[in-house]
């Protein structure tokens, strides 16, 4: 298959695994490290919290945006929410309240985030729309290591994963959550 074929194919595979989130409210969202998980459907408890029908971790740069312009994204995440700050080489956006937490927790409150269309391109980037004109874009921008990845947590179900700008082919690692 050539590079042309495989991008279109990328493409297809996205919008597929994708469209099984329309109509489904956006629920919540959460960050380990710096990756920024976006939960799907119905919540439910699990061991360590809850999770959505479908889950969508993203590890590559995105943006939300709105219809004023960027809510926030992926750099938001290494800003004090305080703005114009004083420096502090002692700020850890670990320990401190950042930006980007602030300003997804604001958008999901205000908002009823309802899923209306999702499009994607050749090289696994993603855009997902809501009601009230959001878009979720996610733009992979390496040639190596996961972009992101989309699943049915505690399903069994496999993932699909954009690693490097293109999907993961299956062998390449264990996908299925150590469930069989």
């Amino acid at each position: 298959m050539s590079r042309n074929a495989d991008q279109l194919a990328t493409r297809e595979r996205v919008i597929a695994a994708l469209s099984r989130i329309i109509g489904l409210p956006l629920t919540a969202s959460r960050r380990a490290a710096d990756m920024r998980t976006f939960q799907f459907g119905q919540l439910r408890p699990v061991d360590r919290g809850s999770v959505g029908d479908f889950a969508l971790h993203v590890q590559c740069p995105w943006r939300i945006e709105g219809p004023d312009g960027i809510v926030t994204g992926r750099l938001d995440l290494w800003e004090p929410v305080e703005d114009n700050a004083p420096y502090d080489k002692n700020w850890d956006h670990e320990k401190s309240p950042n930006l980007q937490d602030a300003l997804v927790k604001q958008w999901l409150a205000e908002n009823e985030l309802v899923v209306t269309n999702v499009d994607a391109d050749e090289f696994g980037g993603a855009a997902i729309s809501f009601r009230q004109g959001f878009v979720l874009r996610l733009f992979p921008a390496g040639t190596r290591g996961e972009d992101w990845r989309s699943f049915q947590p505690t399903s069994g179900a496999r993932h699909l994963v954009i690693s490097g700008g293109a999907v993961e082919r299956d062998e390449e690692r264990d996908i299925t959550n150590g469930l069989s």
